[in-house]
């Protein structure tokens, strides 16, 4: 791991500089459900629901798509542990050259006993070490700082650049 390069959202894969779209697939309480976010406010009245009623043995899944394409220039995936209050993420984006760029979150909150990963399907091979925990008010700064901010990683915490970390 090494410390992150910082791609600006106009360096994305965006074809014609189309403007990105955020949005994410979320369990809660037995249901899966696609959102998109149009405005910070939106993005903070259903990050208060889903940080207080999520399914925390699932992994959230985060896309930013360039209008009209339907193919994410980023994509964030996350899990949480509401017992611990800690969270940890992986964000991969593409630039407009066609790189593809990794990052892990870089946090101190790792507790004993507590697995997050960011692949429910392969939940052991995609286990996130505990020097990647953050706790969850940290997470709900960093979707919103993802969603719609300048930059990637987003800065409200720390984060290690880690190999292509397999999907897209």
């Amino acid at each position: 791991m090494s410390d992150p390069d910082v791609l600006h959202r106009t360096e994305l894969a965006a074809p014609g500089g189309r403007r990105l779209e955020a949005s994410g697939v979320f369990h809660l309480r037995g249901a899966v459900y696609t959102v998109a976010f149009e405005t910070p406010a939106g993005l903070a009245t259903f990050l208060e629901l889903f940080l207080a009623e999520a399914d925390d043995s699932q992994v959230a899944r985060l896309h930013l798509t360039p209008k009209g394409t339907g193919l994410p220039a980023a994509n964030l995936r996350f899990q949480l542990n509401h017992t611990h209050r800690v969270a940890a993420a992986v964000l991969i984006a593409m630039d407009a050259a066609g790189r593809s760029h990794s990052w892990m979150t870089r946090g101190t909150a790792g507790r004993p006993g507590v697995t997050l990963a960011h692949d429910n399907w392969h939940p052991v091979e995609t286990a996130l070490p505990p020097e990647s925990f953050i706790t969850v008010a940290d997470l709900r700064t960093v979707i919103g700082q993802w969603a719609f901010g300048e930059t990637l990683p987003p800065p409200a915490v720390q984060w290690a650049t880690v190999r292509d970390v397999g999907w897209f």
